[in-house]
């Protein structure tokens, strides 16, 4: 009875896995409850009902507690080796009090501590092995759900006006799409290279991620997924003998800086970003970032409230709308987003926590000779490049925040128990 009980729970917590990543990469349910509205409808969001949601969000959070609660001794034991990662979901709470948006910062700081508990929950359960085959499965089905939606019901899962014809899938945007596969395509390899019975399948979906990539439209999320493989084989330098790694980090970096002086001197800023279907102000996002900082200066170091200051006309967004004169949701840069929701000292505190975390991602690399040894530094790699031009980390409540959160803990674990990856 007792193994008969335990295999039940097993199963329960993997479809509950797979399905709470699916449901907070904000797949499938918003586009369905959006109606498969599109960029230049003229729909607003705010006017539509999304509340089934953040009731199945709320769903998530509160089993994610329980299966917490159910190993409080592992969990307590983890759940303080991550100072900097607490200390910022305090601030992110805290915020409440001086939000110009109470009641949205209120219910954001939720989703964000829910988010992070379900970080905890993934690195507590799971070996970091274990949560790369997990995301393999998602993102998989993700995947094929997204052509299977471009094929059958193009009315969702292909856009319409502004960007007509480019792959969004399940999610309600293309760049969505293309942020979500992007370390999608990174895990597929990585499990690939396993070198396991069913490893063709892999090899598979990581062709059919890199053709979507380009069928959404996203340059940015294309060229995000080739600099993170070029980079794995960088990071392989890391794994070398000390005196021989620090020589070819240097000789990489100069190779690096020489070769971006000469793209700046010779081919010239305007090529190069017409070449990959761009412009000098990165389709206006340069814009942006000023009428943003403008308005960071007026509240530097605590900002306005987690979520908060994103409400289209009304309030201090307003003056990025008139600015820019296009309607504006967010930054299009995760750091700048975060500035504004907690301000500087809460920004300070996430960047001490990424490069702690970094330098334990450096050591497990240079401990393990398993193909997941690389995922952890190419995770922050993502969540640094895409944050740069998207909004991957903005409200702490999405899945990238979660897998971040779980890679933070499962570092501390993995370094308890001798860099052992996986059991």
């Amino acid at each position: 009875m007792a193994k008969s009980t335990t295999n039940i729970l097993k199963i329960f917590e993997l479809i509950f896995t797979i399905g709470s990543l699916i449901h907070i990469s904000q797949a499938i349910t918003p586009l369905i409850l959006t109606k498969g509205a599109n960029e230049g409808d003229g729909v607003s969001i705010t006017s539509l009902d999304l509340s089934l949601n953040a009731k199945i969000s709320l769903l998530v959070y509160f089993l994610t507690f329980v299966l917490l609660a159910m190993r409080w001794r592992r969990v307590l034991a983890t759940i303080s080796s991550n100072k900097f990662l607490w200390i910022l979901i305090g601030i992110v709470c805290f915020s409440y009090f001086w939000s110009i948006n109470p009641e949205q910062s209120f219910r954001f700081s939720i989703y964000a501590l829910g988010t992070t508990g379900f970080g905890l929950y993934l690195a507590t359960r799971y070996t970091l092995r274990e949560q790369l085959e997990l995301l393999a499965w998602t993102y998989g089905l993700l995947l094929i759900l997204s052509i299977l939606f471009a094929v059958a019901i193009p009315k969702y899962g292909l856009m319409s006006g502004v960007h007509e014809g480019a792959l969004r899938g399940v999610f309600t945007h293309k760049n969505q799409f293309g942020a979500f596969m992007a370390p999608g395509g990174v895990i597929f390899w990585l499990n690939a290279l396993q070198g396991q019975k069913y490893n063709w399948i892999y090899w598979c979906l990581l062709l059919m991620s890199c053709a979507t990539m380009v069928m959404s439209q996203s340059t940015t999320a294309l060229g995000t997924f080739v600099l993170m493989l070029m980079l794995c084989l960088v990071y392989r330098i890391f794994r070398w003998r000390y005196e021989v790694m620090v020589s070819a980090v240097l000789a990489v970096t100069i190779v690096g800086i020489a070769s971006l002086i000469w793209i700046a001197g010779y081919v010239g800023s305007d090529s190069l970003f017409s070449s990959v279907g761009k412009d000098a102000t990165l389709s206006g996002r340069t814009f942006i970032w000023k009428a943003v900082w403008d308005q960071i200066q007026l509240r530097p170091w605590l900002g306005y409230g987690l979520a908060a200051f994103w409400n289209g006309f009304s309030g201090p967004s307003g003056y990025v709308q008139l600015a820019v004169r296009i309607p504006v949701i967010y930054s299009h840069n995760g750091f700048l987003d975060l500035w504004l929701s907690v301000g500087l000292v809460g920004l300070a505190v996430f960047v001490a926590g990424f490069l702690s975390t970094t330098l334990q991602s450096l050591a497990l690399l240079r401990k393990t000779n398993d193909p997941e040894g690389f995922w952890p530094l190419l995770l922050l790699t993502y969540i640094l490049l895409s944050n740069l031009t998207e909004g991957t980390l903005s409200n702490l409540g999405s899945s990238f925040w979660a897998i971040y959160t779980a890679i933070s803990y499962s570092l501390v674990i993995a370094k308890n128990n001798n860099y052992v990856i996986s059991e």
